[in-house]
């Protein structure tokens, strides 16, 4: 590794942790991180592209999902949908390190997803420790650099100044007289001094690794790896499992033909039987067998015994059976969670676990489309690209605001409203209930206590929040501010002293 490659990366690793602390000023997660992200990717490619390593085509491409996904946290305000486009955003920054290591995508399985994942999260935490496994000429540099006597300085002030802020740091934070002294004559916080070294460095550090992962790629699983000889079951070992639980989801899916066709009527003239029951802990537990039977078929499929072509059939054949009684107990399931809400009306779990199910139902059919078809090679992209598809379409959809709208669609038709939960939301849902507040159906379905209770919720919401800079800027808490601002304007509050 040449030493202009080791300088350009820790010269960017600094200048991306100097951007790292000025963003992470504010203690709130949005536009700073796209920001960040965005800043980091910009030079995760003009690092790779200086190498000259002949960066495949579609690495370009890939290095724009990053800060696609993290633009998910300015869109929202809601604390589940930013965790999971937080949790997404450390997925995918994985992509880039795979596409250079000049892995395809669409034909990459399950093992060199997690493989990239962990070479990216193991490089992206060594930091600059990655250069002494490296052949850097770190003699040759330092000698270079003692034969200039301003070089000499140079290096010395940047080895002493951090020292020196460091330990000053915590002399003057154990003794007060000295903290004067300090103050006195340089006038600086060192408090917030440390903070600021801190984050620098912490940013700095997992840059730095996370560019040597860009640079360096992560490729398909080694030959070492693929001559591993796994353990290969065939007809009866598989058969019996798979056949077993075939009919085990059958006589699930007969024996509750009345619950999942009797719905309401079902549940009235059961006695002790009440939605709570059979909705919502059905539900629950619906998902889980959705969830789990996905495992389930990869593992008996990549166990499979493929120099036998029986047993390639046989387990294929039980596979694709068992996907039938699954679909039934999926929509089962979807039914359970119609009745529930018509009972209890939208909240936002139900929207979330909702949404699992059905990315679980689509990657289950993309399994039978490919793994089942012997195109395995194609599952782990298409089951990736549906998890993101889910998430797009959450993001898109805005889940606090669509339990406000059904919410409120149930009051309208005389069933309850739950004002005490709608409060809890996030400023996502801010706009829908100032519209609902100023709105002519309003009076008719909440009392002037319960109105002036939602009124408030939302002041305090933003206020809660304090003032905001622009890298903690949100679209949603925005149109949150905009829509509490409407209601003041339409003369709402007064009303409520």
């Amino acid at each position: 590794m040449s030493m202009r490659l080791v300088t350009r990366v820790l010269a960017s690793a600094l200048a991306l942790g100097l951007l790292g602390d000025w963003l992470l000023e504010t203690d709130a997660f949005a536009l700073n991180v796209f920001v960040g992200i965005a800043a980091l990717m910009v030079s995760a490619t003009l690092l790779v592209r200086s190498e000259g390593q002949g960066m495949p085509p579609w690495v370009p491409a890939l290095m724009l999902v990053p800060p696609l996904v993290a633009f998910g946290l300015v869109w929202r305000a809601a604390p589940a949908l930013g965790a999971a486009n937080l949790l997404a955003l450390v997925a995918v920054l994985s992509l880039p390190v795979l596409g250079t290591g000049r892995v395809r995508l669409t034909v990459a399985r399950l093992t060199d997803y997690a493989a990239g994942l962990a070479v990216t999260g193991t490089r992206t935490f060594a930091g600059p420790l990655h250069f002494a496994s490296s052949k850097v000429p770190w003699h040759e540099a330092l000698e270079g650099l003692r034969r200039r006597r301003a070089t000499s300085v140079f290096v010395g002030l940047l080895l002493a100044v951090p020292l020196l802020v460091v330990f000053s740091g915590l002399f003057a934070s154990a003794d007060a007289g000295f903290e004067r002294a300090l103050q006195s004559v340089f006038n600086i916080d060192f408090e917030s001094l440390i903070a600021h070294g801190f984050r620098t460095a912490f940013v700095g550090w997992l840059s730095a690794g996370y560019l040597m992962a860009a640079i360096n790629g992560a490729g398909a699983r080694s030959e070492a790896w693929r001559r591993v000889e796994w353990p290969r079951l065939g007809v009866l070992e598989l058969g019996i499992p798979l056949g077993a639980l075939t009919l085990l989801f059958t006589t699930f899916v007969v024996m509750q033909a009345g619950y999942v066709f009797g719905g309401e009527q079902l549940v009235q003239n059961s006695e002790g039987l009440g939605y709570a029951e059979y909705a919502r802990r059905g539900f629950s537990e619906l998902v889980a067998v959705a969830v789990l039977v996905l495992p389930v078929l990869l593992g008996a499929n990549w166990l499979t015994d493929r120099t036998n072509p029986i047993s390639c059939k046989v387990v294929r054949g039980l596979s694709g059976a068992l996907l039938i009684p699954l679909a039934m107990i999926m929509g089962s399931a979807l039914h359970r969670m119609g009745l529930y809400v018509d009972a209890y009306g939208l909240t936002q779990d139900r929207i979330y676990a909702t949404a699992m199910l059905l990315w679980a139902g689509a990657t289950l059919g993309w399994l039978g489309v490919t793994v089942l078809r012997s195109r395995a090679e194609r599952f782990a992209f298409g089951a990736m690209v549906s998890a993101f598809a889910v998430l797009g379409a959450l993001n898109f959809v805005n889940p606090d605001a669509m339990v406000v709208r059904v919410n409120l669609a149930r009051a309208e038709s005389g069933q309850e409203l739950d004002v005490a939960y709608l409060a809890t939301l996030s400023a996502d849902a801010a706009p829908a209930l100032a519209s609902f507040l100023t709105s002519d159906a309003a009076p008719s379905l909440l009392s002037d206590t319960d109105a002036c209770f939602l009124r408030e919720e939302l002041h305090r919401l933003l206020e809660d929040e304090g003032p905001r800079d622009w890298r903690s800027w949100n679209v949603g808490r925005e149109r949150a501010v905009r829509a509490v601002a409407s209601l003041e304007l339409a003369g709402a509050a007064d009303s409520c002293e």
